[in-house]
């Protein structure tokens, strides 16, 4: 009898002090994952030749990351969105009013690193779709697509912890699509949301 009850103490000890650790080292993680999504205006830096006076260069960015964040410097993840490039309003004889709207929507893998506590720093490489749609009055629409391989973005960013899940902060973007050597200038306010 006293054999079983030493036998039970014993027992009881030992899952109490493992599910401590267990619950301990949880608690306790090294990494994390996060999604962050952002909105902000941006400016093309024209490199047209033709109509280059007609181009509205302030136009506006969408960001989507999910990150993946050891307790390390470098961070890693992948980021898409949608960036207008530029819009283009005007007329010509044969095609009457014409609008064209230039953007991309970047598939992009993403190395962060951390400058500071709330400081950091990405360097994006990877692809987009350039997407050109083309309105005219008298010819109807042309709607055109096309990969852009060797796209990059650097960016300069600030964020700050709310609580344990959230995060809020702003990006200074610099962006550049291969095909049409197509670069903009983006200040994009971010949110964040710790996933696990």
């Amino acid at each position: 009898m006293t054999l079983r009850l030493i036998l039970i103490t014993a027992l009881a000890s030992v899952s109490t002090v493992a599910f401590a650790q267990t619950v301990e080292s949880q608690s306790k993680r090294t990494h994390r994952w996060m999604l962050y999504g952002g909105i902000g205006p941006n400016v093309y830096l024209n490199n047209l030749e033709v109509a280059a006076d007609k181009v509205k260069p302030l136009n506006y960015s969408f960001v989507a990351r999910l990150m993946w964040e050891p307790e390390y410097f470098v961070r890693l993840g992948f980021e898409t969105g949608y960036n207008q490039l530029y819009t283009l309003s005007g007329s010509h004889p044969a095609t009457g009013n014409v609008s064209i709207v230039n953007s991309i929507v970047p598939l992009q893998g993403v190395i962060s690193m951390r400058f500071s506590e709330r400081f950091y720093g990405n360097f994006n490489l990877g692809f987009g779709i350039l997407y050109n749609n083309v309105t005219t009055q008298n010819l109807g629409d042309f709607d055109d697509s096309v990969l852009s391989l060797g796209d990059f973005a650097v960016t300069a960013g600030y964020r700050r912890d709310m609580s344990g899940r959230f995060t809020l902060g702003a990006e200074l973007r610099g962006t550049y699509s291969g095909k049409l050597q197509d670069r903009n200038i983006a200040l994009v306010f971010m949110a964040g949301y710790r996933l696990w």
